[in-house]
């Protein structure tokens, strides 16, 4: 009996071992990823990130200016006397006078909302963004450019900022198309602003 319980443990020790040996190591994992938090806010700060612009751009421009001149000119001369007794009486008046005036007044207004890339962070924790927007409806593309630099404190909880709020920025609206293609001034008309 006592050789039968030794081989009963040999045989059950062996099996752990080899069940040990066989088996790969198991590491205990979280349901829940380590990168994002459930404290954390989801706002753009690396390279990569992508953020949403809300636009509102507003401009107007006004010039004025009016230049007003007058001149007067006059030469008068007596009748002559002696051997000059041939002139006669002469009189001559000239005056000029010039007035004019001119004013330009320029507006523009462009709202959208558009999603942008972190291009690169700035040594100072500043974000260097770019993005492109592109619709087509109709055969009329308008394609939308946005780059400049934010501030991560002016980023919102919910990954916008306004484009108020970026520095260096340069917003390029342009339209392709029929309708674009009308707003253009003619062949003639542009060779004439051209020469004058």
């Amino acid at each position: 009996m006592k050789t039968f319980l030794q081989r009963g443990l040999v045989v059950s020790l062996i099996l752990l071992c080899s069940l040990v040996l066989v088996t790969n190591p198991l590491f205990a994992t979280s349901l829940y990823s380590d990168a994002n938090s459930i404290y954390t806010e989801a706002k753009a700060r690396e390279a990569g990130d992508i953020l949403t612009v809300i636009i509102r751009e507003q401009s107007t421009a006004t010039q004025q200016a009016n230049t007003d001149t007058a001149q007067s000119n006059g030469l008068q001369v007596g009748p002559g006397g002696g051997l000059l007794d041939f002139i006669k009486l002469i009189q001559m008046d000239q005056q000029d006078s010039s007035s004019a005036s001119g004013s330009t007044t320029r507006s523009g207004n462009l709202s959208a909302q558009m999603t942008v890339q972190v291009e690169k962070v700035l040594p100072n924790g500043n974000l260097k963004i770019h993005g492109t927007k592109e619709i087509t409806i109709n055969n009329e593309t308008q394609k939308i450019e946005l780059s400049g630099i934010v501030r991560p404190e002016d980023i919102s909880v919910q990954n916008i900022i306004d484009s108020t709020k970026i520095a260096n920025g340069r917003i390029n609206y342009k339209g392709n198309g029929a309708i674009g293609d009308k707003q253009r001034p003619g062949l003639l008309t542009r060779l004439l602003n051209w020469i004058f």
